[in-house]
This record gives structure tokens, C-alpha cells and sequence, in this order.
């Protein structure tokens, strides 16, 4: 999931397009890097002023630097929902993580503002996000291949699941070696009721398990498929899960 409820492509060929940019930007030495997400920034600045945003800028790093804690997360493109079609978004719930949305941060004193901020958070905080999903209603105007985001007036977001995350370690250097470097990251890692749908997301599993493959050649952990899924065990709309 990501904090935008548009995809940056709204074909397969931007989506190679957007992630050819991508490689050359994070390719490029640190310095020029930071000119690049400045530029951006400021025009993804300029264009929410007035009531509008760009996915492909956010994707190439014009995201505005907000307390990560406090955003909504989406998973964008449509997928399985049993027998329905919906997309899922995650959004804070409790009292401390909305008091954070919006909340900007200061990474010219601290590039690791965002991890600090968590960890700092997470030694006495209990955050609690609710799991949400958007149900498909007409086809014709929430199409399966379209990117936009759906009409919430339509199929409004309805809260499906809670998350509770208590008290812990937010981050550590063995945590970082499993999970950073350990998990092989993509849509596709989930139950066959949440399956992934589209030519969109058909491409992205190809192109994570490629991601992952040279992963795996350039870190001394190797990539692996999770072993176990959170609501491996059937629980229904309405369930709880702690981490």
C-alpha cells in the first residue's frame, strides 16, 4: 500500500515507463538525488495547493515529508474480495495516529526523521489503524483495468478489520535484516480470496519477483516468500489483529 489512492500508470507501458524513471533516479549519487525529490516536491506542493496531486511525481519522490504515522494507505488497483471486487485502504483509527496526519517533518537535520519519529513513538505508544474496503457497485464506472480512484459517493470506504500495534521494538538491525532485506515484497504474496486483478497487477508480479531475484544476488540474506499470512485462519469482517 502506498499514501495516494491513484496508481502512478494507467497503462502497463507507463508502468515500465514510470519504473524506468525510478531506476535512474535512485541510481543517481545522493546529492543528485535530493535535487530531483526537491523539484518534485515543490510541484507536487504547488498542485496540492489547489486541490490536486500527481501518483507518477509522489512514486518518483515528490511525496511531501509527513509523519508517516499518520497517513492513510492504499492499495491502489482492484483485487479479489471473496466473491466481490474492491480495493482495500488502511487508515489511522486512534486518537494519537490522527493526531499526527498532515504533521510535516524535517529531514534536512535528520535523513532518518521518519524511523526515529517511530521508534520513539513505539516505546510507550499502542496505535490502532482500521482495515478498510471499497466495494465495486457498477463496473462500467469502477472499471478492473482503470487506475483512477472509485467514487466514494457510489461505494463509500466501510471499516472491515481492525489493526493494534502495542508497544516494541519499531526497529532494530536484525528486524532490518529479515524484513528490509529478507522479505520478497509484492501483491501477489496473499490468499487466493484476495487475488490480485488486472493487467496491472498481472505485470507488477513479474516485475517484483524480478526485484526480488536481484535482491537477493546483491544482499547477504536471501529473498523468500513469507511462510504464514495474518488471516491465514479465516477470520471474517470485523476481525482484530495485533502485531
Amino acid at each position: 500500500m502506498v499514501n495516494g489512492k491513484e496508481f502512478n500508470s494507467p497503462s502497463g507501458k507507463a508502468f515500465l515507463q514510470n519504473a524506468r524513471l525510478l531506476a535512474a533516479t535512485t541510481d543517481r549519487m545522493d546529492g543528485a538525488k535530493e535535487v530531483i525529490s526537491k523539484v518534485f516536491k515543490g510541484v507536487e506542493s504547488a498542485l496540492e495547493s489547489v486541490g490536486k496531486e500527481s501518483a507518477a511525481l509522489k512514486a518518483l519522490g515528490g511525496n511531501p515529508e509527513t509523519h508517516i504515522l499518520g497517513e492513510s494507505f492504499f492499495a491502489q488497483l482492484p483485487l479479489r474480495f471473496g466473491d466481490y471486487i474492491a480495493k482495500i485502504g488502511v487508515v489511522p483509527a486512534s486518537a494519537n495516529l490522527k493526531a499526527l496526519t498532515g504533521t510535516t517533518v524535517d529531514t534536512s537535520k535528520d535523513a532518518e526523521i521518519l524511523r526515529h519519529e517511530t521508534e520513539t513513538f513505539f516505546d510507550n505508544e499502542t496505535a490502532v489503524w482500521h482495515l478498510q474496503v471499497q466495494l465495486c457497485t457498477d463496473l462500467e464506472t469502477m472499471p478492473v483495468e482503470g487506475v483512477d480512484a472509485w467514487d466514494e459517493a457510489k461505494s463509500p470506504f466501510i471499516t472491515v478489520a481492525t489493526i493494534t500495534a502495542g508497544p516494541q521494538e519499531a526497529w532494530s538491525e536484525e528486524l532490518s535484516r529479515q524484513v528490509d532485506d529478507g522479505m520478497h515484497f509484492s501483491p501477489w504474496n496473499g490468499l487466493a480470496a484476495h487475488r490480485p486483478l488486472g493487467s496491472i497487477m498481472r505485470l507488477r508480479k513479474l516485475s517484483y519477483e524480478r526485484s526480488a531475484a536481484f535482491r537477493s544476488e546483491g544482499n547477504e540474506t536471501s529473498v523468500r516468500e513469507p511462510v504464514t499470512c495474518p488471516f491465514g485462519d479465516g477470520r471474517a469482517a470485523g476481525a482484530t489483529m495485533r502485531i
